[in-house]
């Protein structure tokens, strides 16, 4: 998967090194580096990272990591091309851990925003990209689609939403879809009634919808709204939800 488009795909061992156990072809793309080069350990991705961002991109990695978190956004960082050209990266990370709970791999799904990042003045820049580019649509697994929510979700946004997340799976044949709430700040009857109409128009397209991330305040508007909770496929955290839907 990916071996065209704009996300590239990596898949770190959480070992000295972070060894790379899988990364997408079009990784030489957005890179200049050959594929080999990378996949195979030769060139390291700490080593395409600008030199000024590397301390906060490992102390992210180590904050989210101690936290128990399941996913988490870098703040944008600077990777350097083969040609000596800097990039501007989002990059969205999956933490995988086993029954024990420690953490045996990481997702990383990584994009160049340049363009819109020398849009935007460098103190907007951080804000307004994660707003902008702020739920998308993540293979990750065979049939299976995840969007994690970030911020807020209200009117044109949480439409935007819903059109990207159904027209992935139209063109995917995906399985199942997983929304993860555990990034959703903004909540209100208006968000939770927006996130179930998005889960039943996932359901009409013959995808499960799986809700990760619940917290207490989205339990309870659900009640409080009198919506048909009963149809609804839930688990506390996105780890739950990518097990659940590898099993099926």
């Amino acid at each position: 998967m990916f071996a065209v488009g704009p996300v590239v795909v990596f898949r770190w061992q959480n070992r000295e090194g972070w060894p790379i156990e899988y990364v997408s072809p079009n990784v030489a793309t957005l890179t200049g580096y050959p594929l080999e080069e990378i996949a195979s350990g030769r060139r390291s991705y700490a080593s395409l990272i600008h030199e000024a961002d590397l301390p906060r991109v490992f102390e992210e990695v180590t904050t989210s990591s101690k936290a128990g978190a399941s996913w988490f956004v870098h703040q944008p960082y600077r990777l350097l091309r083969a040609d000596g050209r800097a990039l501007w990266i989002a990059d969205y990370t999956v933490i995988l851990r086993d029954d024990r709970g420690e953490i045996t791999h990481y997702f990383g799904y990584i994009m160049d925003i340049t363009d819109q990042v020398e849009q935007m003045s460098r103190l907007q820049a951080q804000e307004q990209v994660i707003e902008r580019i702020g739920s998308p649509v993540l293979q990750v697994g065979r049939g299976v689609l995840a969007v994690p929510v970030l911020g807020g979700l209200h009117g044109d946004r949480a439409a935007r939403m819903t059109e990207d997340l159904l027209s992935a799976i139209s063109r995917s044949g995906a399985r199942t879809a997983i929304l993860d709430l555990t990034g959703l700040l903004e909540i209100d009857t208006a968000t939770v009634e927006s996130l179930l109409r998005t889960s039943r128009a996932i359901g009409l397209l013959g995808c499960r919808c799986v809700l990760s991330g619940i917290s207490p305040l989205v339990a309870t508007l659900i009640v409080k709204l009198g919506l048909e909770a009963q149809s609804l496929t839930t688990v506390a955290t996105l780890q739950d939800a990518l097990e659940l839907a590898l099993r099926s």
